[in-house]
């Protein structure tokens, strides 16, 4: 089978498709043959050697879809969409390749509704906006969210799960042409920064109040941006920094309206609430109410393409691998 395989760690890494052998079927895992994977920012940045200590050769690639070839949970023929948690595509060989063996509680089953570019980008990105936004930021329904780079993966799977769960979402953008985007993708208000101060755009929008809660996947001064925007008590939650891990935080702001700053991480989740969450998620998606945004998809053999396209920041969704 194809298997594109991380042989160096560091910047820049060194890739290659290599023909390896199939894995064998064993209890408690499902053979999957896949179809699709994410090209995502924890690949990127394991592969350039920034997180971690992996070990090559190694397979990347931490979610996908395909459909089940072997199992004792799943019926042959059953798409799922994969979730590789902190192993797969980390510490073990990953989805980027033709067959995966996947622990059974990794997997969901794929709603028709998706196909399997969607399906592949269904697990990582919404099992984080679910928790972040129900066990950290403790979401209500009718509060307002705010979400910084709510065109990419993330920021769109949180627009889409804060809806889901009855809050209102405020979607933060750095042009018209993604605002114009995420309304498409159903924010009821958008923040343009191209043309709009964001803490005066929050508080004309919140009654003067700021926001009830802010989800960061972007980090650097957006962090603190998003800090000044919530309103007195409220809470940011940090989950990314593809715009800087050292953000400028205004202290007295963060004191005297009594904020909170929190971190975010999937990764160090239980098992019993991943479980759950995808449950939760293959019922939304079901209902038609999540729905993975799709910006670009590459075959195995021009990997380098997407990942190029991930490192411009100028795409709007998730980058596919077709496998």
């Amino acid at each position: 089978m194809k298997a594109l395989v991380t042989k160096r760690f560091g910047n820049p890494p060194v890739m290659a498709v290599e023909d390896r052998a199939k894995p064998a079927f064993k209890d408690g895992f499902t053979l999957v043959r896949m179809h699709a994977a994410t090209i995502n920012q924890l690949s990127n940045t394991i592969r350039k050697g920034e997180i971690g200590d992996p070990k090559a050769p190694l397979v990347l690639g931490n979610e996908g879809s395909g459909v089940v070839e072997e199992s004792t949970n799943f019926n042959p023929g059953t798409r799922v969409a994969i979730y590789g948690s902190n192993e797969l595509g980390i510490t073990k060989d990953g989805v980027f390749q033709e067959w995966v063996l996947v622990e059974d509680n990794r997997l969901l089953e794929l709603p028709e509704t998706l196909n399997w570019e969607e399906g592949a980008a269904l697990t990582v990105n919404y099992l984080t906006a679910y928790l972040a936004l129900t066990r950290t930021a403790k979401l209500k329904k009718d509060q307002t969210v705010l979400i910084s780079g709510a065109s990419g993966s993330v920021g769109h799977a949180l627009v889409q799960v804060s809806k889901a769960l009855g809050g209102r979402p405020i979607g933060v953008v750095s042009s018209s042409d993604k605002a114009r985007r995420v309304k498409d993708a159903g924010a009821p208000w958008v923040v343009d920064l191209s043309s709009q101060d964001l803490a005066e755009a929050v508080l004309e929008l919140t009654d003067g109040q700021g926001a009830d809660v802010a989800l960061d996947p972007v980090g650097g001064p957006m962090l603190a941006q998003l800090l000044r925007s919530v309103g007195r008590r409220c809470r940011v939650v940090s989950i990314g920094f593809t715009g800087g891990k050292s953000p400028p935080v205004d202290v007295v702001d963060l004191i005297v309206y009594e904020k909170a700053l929190a971190g975010y991480s999937l990764h160090a989740e239980p098992e019993e609430n991943v479980s759950r969450a995808l449950g939760e998620i293959a019922m939304f998606a079901a209902k038609g109410l999540l729905r993975p945004a799709i910006d670009s998809s590459y075959a195995i053999d021009d990997f380098e393409l997407g990942y190029s396209r991930l490192g411009s920041r100028k795409a709007a969704g998730s980058i596919i691998l077709r496998l």
